[in-house]
């Protein structure tokens, strides 16, 4: 994918519809590529729609220590066939890294209904602190991945008081 197709992907209109609803993940609840996703630590939305053509994901492991924890999210272009074709995966742990996130730019793979092993990566401003398992910090890291992704929220009247940064 280039760099002009990603950016008319984040360009395009997307907005999310209120504060997603974090629900426990079983394996197959979720399409190609997270189908095989699923514990019992891992909580996950459903797949949201956020335009005609896209799809957003946003998913969060509880571990028993903050090193243990995880927050990630995807934004997936829907294709003619219904497949799913990742555009942005964002990535939290805090054990080792900040945000970080890969994105399908200048590579080769096709990588419908997949996730982006082997795409570019690149980390994210990260705010100090942040801990998945508590619902403000988790609002702050789905604002981020908002944000990045082009999406806008559906309304000030959502619990979105938080700034982005």
């Amino acid at each position: 994918m280039t760099p002009k197709e990603l950016a008319h992907h984040k360009t395009a209109a997307k907005q999310l519809l209120g504060v997603p609803v974090f629900k426990p993940l079983k394996r197959n609840k979720l399409p190609k590529p997270l189908h095989k996703m699923g514990s019992a630590r891992l909580m996950s939305t459903d797949l949201l729609s956020v335009s005609d053509t896209h799809r957003a994901v946003l998913m969060w492991r509880d571990g028993e220590t903050l090193q243990d924890s995880a927050f990630m999210a995807w934004l997936f272009c829907v294709l003619e066939n219904q497949s799913l074709y990742p555009l942005f995966e964002l990535h939290f742990h805090p054990s080792h890294k900040g945000v970080h996130c890969k994105m399908p730019c200048e590579t080769a793979p096709d990588y419908t209904n997949r996730q982006l092993p082997g795409a570019p990566e690149l980390d994210l401003l990260t705010l100090d602190g942040l801990d998945p398992r508590v619902d403000v910090d988790r609002q702050k890291l789905t604002l981020q991945f908002c944000k990045v992704c082009g999406i806008t929220l559906a309304s000030e009247k959502d619990t979105w008081t938080l700034p982005l940064a």
